[in-house]
């Protein structure tokens, strides 16, 4: 009994009658603390470090490869959702690189090789296999061709937020929409062409990933669930509350904290 109750805990949706069950499965104590973190198709997690290294790990947390950076760098963010390539950019040198599954990287790109963008405060890979980037100094949201060199689409954000204050922290492209995640506005979304649609009442996140129409984040101690159509908001009390990133492929959630990853089904 004590052994049941110490690995499945009962948890209710706020507002909502019935009740989800955690049950560890699996507990693991990563090879460096996770600064970034994403996952592919396949289920396989990808989590990047302040030192520029990225580890991969599969869906049961064994590690599958390694990569480590001949020149340190910080990855501002990393993005797996291509699952045959992840995406990486690196704020502080103004570059981009992709990886292959096994973390062979490419070269490095420059973002603003061309003077297309001034200043790429955030960057992640589109769809069509181009880049969206955040031009702080423009205060701009750019789709850049990565093969000819050119924006495709620009749009001044200025004319969208309401709020002077912004601090954007993430970005993300899901089920062709961009998702810009603006700790004081809220986030904001934007079709596939830089059209800006919508903002959503989701505030003070640093960062989110998807499960199936939801937008899914870490806030409080609870597990978030906000469906991107509905707009309907779900909580779900976590196991503990110190993680800091939250990935889910089909029942099993991946709960991070800097020095472990805990991978949870949730009936």
């Amino acid at each position: 009994m004590k052994l049941s109750i110490a690995f499945v805990i009962l948890l209710a949706f706020q507002g909502h009658g019935h009740a989800q069950a955690w049950k560890k499965i699996e507990s693991i104590k990563l090879n460096n603390p996770a600064n970034q973190v994403s996952i592919d198709r396949q289920g396989n997690l990808y989590v990047s470090t302040l030192n520029g290294s990225i580890d991969k790990y599969n869906a049961s947390g064994s590690l599958q490869s390694h990569y480590s950076p001949s020149k340190r760098s910080t990855p501002q963010l990393i993005e797996a959702w291509q699952g045959l390539r992840v995406f990486a950019f690196y704020k502080d040198f103004q570059e981009y690189s992709f990886f292959d599954r096994f973390l062979s990287s490419s070269e490095r790109y420059a973002i603003n090789n061309q003077k297309i963008v001034s200043y790429a405060s955030l960057a992640t890979v589109a769809a069509d296999n181009n880049i969206w980037v955040l031009d702080a100094q423009g205060f701009t949201l750019k789709k850049v061709d990565v093969n000819n060199n050119e924006v495709i689409s620009e749009t001044n954000l200025s004319l969208v937020l309401s709020k002077k204050r912004y601090e954007f922290s993430f970005l993300r492209e899901y089920q062709n929409l961009l998702f810009i995640n603006d700790k004081n506005n809220g986030v904001l979304v934007f079709d596939n062409l830089g059209n800006y649609l919508e903002t959503l009442p989701l505030f003070n996140l640093d960062f989110f990933s998807f499960k199936d129409s939801s937008l899914i984040s870490i806030q409080n101690g609870n597990l978030v669930y906000f469906d991107i159509y509905t707009k309907q908001k779900k909580e779900v009390s976590l196991p503990d509350p110190s993680y800091t990133f939250v990935l889910m492929e089909n029942k099993r959630v991946f709960l991070f904290s800097k020095t472990t990853l805990d991978i949870f089904e949730l009936n």
